[in-house]
């Protein structure tokens, strides 16, 4: 009040107006400035919730059935036990879905059953009920309603992880094998190829993969024939600062600084720079033959086997790659250009994309993780070691594509417990997302968790757990009505009692996330609503200067015979499109930011001295989407505080005397 009381009495009506301008653009900045963090945080929060929630869901399905107890203790699920042709074991999901029969018992060949196995549970027509084929045959129902949907059994358990790392030490000419082993104690889920979401957690190869998929084929002199078809190599590069140049790469009569080395009254090797240098030694190639040159001395001509060593790191351009492992490559070499045809010893690869997406499966399968545009995901496997799938923290570590080890459990015999192997090698990498069980976990085909699992290994889980069936669907939000369908349906054909029906929600490793999801959405909303109000505020300031600004015209209108209302609309809605104004620049400023959130969050580490947001939780980029929830609470919630803030400098402007108003 004191602000406005000096300047009704010390301004000059000009100077007046100026700082009427000058609040007005203040209060604009303020607004503008909070509806602009507002829309930023709220998308960038809305975007990580959900990429955590995409990859909990594409991983472990947004809705799960789980056996329960009744099924586990029913004669559908333990009469497998006595019978012969399900081999006296009991069968898993998968195994009972593929069964031609639902009751495999022969009395005529079998076992008599034990009186305590409980009685067979029947329907209405006597025939033994199918808990698997039943809701088997409710979910394929349920597709004509859900296009989108599909589901998969999936089977889980334990072993030990023991894999062999052999890496090349490529500091000299003559690289040196190192040997190491990784020991690692890991639940294990059956690879589920219907997930339609399963690809996109997936990781692409790497450049390191790539380089170590080729060097293992090298040493064991296998043919890498599916890693080379299945991959487009753009750039090569050395892999010390010696290589062996090819005479035939060295352009004719073309003179290249060289140094050249003696052994025995003769040269030894030359060695070419690849760079120019001062010294005064050249080589040069005519036809087939080298000629060596020193400042003050006669040509020396050299045998064209002399080796030739290029020193440096250099990169070579890839222009066509040959059949067994050559390649046609082309670098700049003291400015001038070498090419010419040669292999991979020595070089390694700088640069290439991958093949991981085919129309059909193909005749050669890559040595990797790949997908069918039915989004059909498949692991490949050679003759004796089976494709694994490692979370991406082993990446992390060092793990590479193509070491090889294997998974090892304990089956009983009848002197004791005996270790067996399983050999398998690494196809792939996942991101599991910031679950703590993801990390843990190995993605393997469903005949090594049913080989496991068969045996009653200690690593076994609680049954109800270790065989779950998943059904995945386009649109998350649509998973409470899919639950109602789906449990109405069960209920309706007896089937109910078998199966306990979760959504991702649900789940005990992911319940206390999604809580803590809400309750940030309505924290954030709050302190959102909060700071917008107290930059809405400015506006009264504004207004009630305005108003006394104005008293003049004011009461002038009055005298015209202009209402009240009128008066306080006119102010009501001055605050009003100064909030529209407001958000509409906010608005545009996030749009403008979140378009640039890389930049931004490299400037913030940079600030910092570190990454400002750790990858593991946020992921390779912050979401740059804007959110539609916050562009509807800026839109509505701007302009309505801005229109409230507004009222009071309104009623007080409609409540001027006219009279006193023309006199002051």
């Amino acid at each position: 009040m004191f602000e406005l009381s000096f300047i009704k009495k010390y301004l000059t009506p000009k100077k007046k107006q100026l700082s009427v301008s000058l609040i007005a653009l203040l209060s604009v900045a303020v607004i503008t400035l909070v509806v602009w963090l507002v829309v930023v945080f709220i998308s960038v929060t809305e975007g990580i919730e959900k990429t955590w929630l995409h990859k909990l869901t594409a991983l472990n399905a947004p809705l799960r059935l789980q056996p329960t107890k009744e099924y586990f203790s029913s004669y559908y699920y333990n009469v497998d036990r006595y019978s012969a042709s399900s081999h006296y074991l009991s069968q898993t999901i998968g195994q009972k879905a593929k069964a031609l029969i639902s009751d495999p018992y022969n009395p005529k060949k079998d076992e008599e059953l034990p009186p305590l196995l409980a009685k067979p549970d029947r329907d209405a027509m006597g025939d033994l009920k199918d808990p698997v084929k039943g809701v088997l045959a409710i979910l394929d129902d349920l597709k004509k309603t859900y296009p989108g949907l599909a589901y998969q059994d999936v089977e889980m358990s334990g072993a030990l992880l023991r894999l062999e790392l052999v890496r090349q030490e490529a500091n000299s000419l003559q690289p040196v094998e190192m040997h190491s082993q990784l020991t690692h104690v890991s639940y294990l889920a059956s690879l589920s190829e219907k997930n339609p979401s399963l690809s996109d957690l997936i990781l692409k190869p790497s450049i390191e993969d790539l380089n170590h998929l080729l060097f293992l084929a090298s040493r064991d002199k296998e043919n890498p024939r599916g890693t080379l078809s299945h991959s487009q190599i753009q750039k090569l590069k050395t892999k010390s600062d010696l290589w062996p140049l090819p005479v035939d790469f060295l352009p004719e009569k073309i003179s290249f600084f060289a140094e050249a080395y003696e052994h025995e009254g003769g040269i030894s090797h030359i060695m070419v720079f690849d760079r120019p240098i001062t010294k005064s030694q050249t080589i040069e190639k005519r036809g087939k033959k080298l000629f060596y040159k020193k400042d003050g001395e006669p040509e020396y001509p050299l045998d064209i086997k002399t080796p030739l060593f290029a020193y440096g790191n250099i990169e070579f351009s890839v222009q066509e790659q040959g059949e067994e492992g050559s390649f046609f490559i082309s670098a700049s070499l003291q400015n001038q250009g070498v090419s010419g045809w040669t292999s991979l010893e020595g070089l390694e690869v700088a640069k290439a994309s991958f093949d991981t997406v085919f129309a059909s499966l193909p005749s050669v399968l890559p040595p990797w993780a790949f997908t069918l545009k039915d989004k059909e995901s498949f692991v490949p496997r050679d003759e004796t070691k089976t494709g694994i799938l490692l979370a991406k923290n082993f990446r992390d570590n060092g793990v590479r594509m193509g070491d090889s080890g294997y998974l090892a459990y304990s089956a009983p015999t009848s002197l004791g417990s005996q270790e067996r192997h399983l050999l398998v090698y690494v196809a792939g990498f996942y991101d599991p997302g910031i679950m703590a069980v993801g990390n843990k976990c190995i993605l393997v085909p469903n005949t090594i968790t049913q080989t496991i699992n068969s045996f009653e290994s200690p690593f076994t889980l609680e049954r109800s757990e270790a065989n779950v069936l998943h059904v995945w669907f386009s649109h998350l939000q649509e998973a409470p009505k899919i639950k109602t369908a789906l449990l109405e349906r069960l209920r309706e054909t007896g089937l109910e009692k078998y199966w306990k029906v979760e959504t991702f929600r649900e789940y005990d490793f992911a319940k206390d996330l999604m809580q803590q999801f809400d309750s940030d959405k309505y924290l954030f909303t709050l302190i959102g609503v909060i700071i917008l109000l107290v930059a809405c505020t400015n506006i009264i300031s504004l207004l009630v200067l305005l108003v006394s600004d104005k008293k003049k015209e004011i009461g002038i209108l009055r005298a015209m015979g202009a209402k009240r209302r009128s008066i306080a609309t006119i102010f009501a809605l001055s605050g009003g499109s100064l909030g529209f104004f407001s958000c509409l620049l906010g608005v545009f400023l996030a749009f403008l930011t979140l378009r640039n959130i890389d930049s931004v969050v490299s400037f913030l580490s940079f600030l910092q001295g570190h990454e400002a947001f750790n990858v593991q939780f946020f992921g390779q980029s912050l979401p740059h989407e804007m959110s539609p929830r916050a562009l509807v609470f800026a839109a509505i919630a701007t302009p309505l505080f801005a229109l409230l803030a507004g009222l009071f400098p309104a009623i007080k402007a409609a409540r001027l005397n006219p009279c006193e108003s023309l006199r002051s």
